[in-house]
């Protein structure tokens, strides 16, 4: 009976302990880079409440002309406040180059808290020059933030990657949970870019010159990289790091 007291004692200190910060899970379309500055795996991701800034990939596959074609979306930047909720990304479906070319020129998302209610954030490109394999994301995100990026975000908070079987995922929400004008107005308060209490419609805004044919040169090489071996992936990078120490020493 004892053990009995002391459990039912512990549920409501369990709950308010699950409910005093964020939850967020992305799609399994999705490659998760970076939260918050740091790195990430997971699909299943815990954060302090605030604001948050996510680093991802849009992953698809689909049928041209009878052949299988793989589709690896620009880097994106997903800015929003956050606090005592959960929050699920979802990415629209991907099925012809179409569809693909229309989410790298105008990427949208949807992003809502445990109640269904959609959750106002900023998009935009995380933009690099050149060959895009081996990025240090966490160096790039690092001058985004210190720029004036609609996405930029000040990062002080620590991050955890959750369990893939975390219960948070389908939990419900505490009576504390934010309400979307809360958090609209919570958002606009923090130092995410310029304010806006509607989620991002507008084409973002990029940084640098990007041709098309230069960024499916960028997912070939993508490809190609991620399927050689570890030796292989050391060697390529070490010949790229060997060619821009050349272009830094020719200017």
């Amino acid at each position: 009976m004892k053990s009995l007291i002391h459990c039912l004692f512990l549920i409501p200190l369990f709950f308010v302990q699950a409910h005093a910060e964020v939850t967020i899970t992305l799609p399994d379309s999705a490659e998760p880079l970076l939260l918050n500055g740091k790195d990430i795996t997971s699909h299943q991701l815990i954060s302090q409440n605030g604001p948050q800034q996510l680093v991802f990939n849009a992953r698809a596959n689909y049928r041209e002309f009878g052949q299988q074609k793989r589709f690896v979306s620009e880097t994106l930047i997903v800015t929003f406040y956050g606090e005592n909720n959960h929050y699920r990304v979802s990415l629209p479906k991907i099925s012809s180059p179409k569809s693909a070319e229309k989410f790298n020129d105008v990427p949208q998302i949807g992003l809502t808290d445990t109640q269904g209610n959609k959750v106002a954030y900023k998009i935009d490109k995380l933009l690099k020059d050149g060959i895009q394999i081996g990025r240090d994301y966490s160096e790039e995100i690092k001058a985004y933030n210190m720029g004036q990026g609609v996405a930029a975000i000040a990062i002080n908070q620590p991050v955890q990657m959750a369990p893939s079987t975390s219960s948070s995922a389908s939990g419900s929400t505490s009576s504390s949970a934010a309400s979307p004008a809360a958090t609209s107005a919570a958002m606009a308060a923090q130092p995410v870019g310029q304010p806006s209490s509607q989620p991002s419609t507008q084409p973002v805004t990029q940084t640098g010159t990007s041709r098309r044919d230069q960024i499916n040169v960028g997912q070939m090489l993508d490809f190609w990289y991620e399927q050689a071996d570890e030796a292989t992936r050391e060697a390529f990078k070490k010949r790229i790091g060997l060619i821009e120490q050349a272009q830094q020493d020719g200017h």
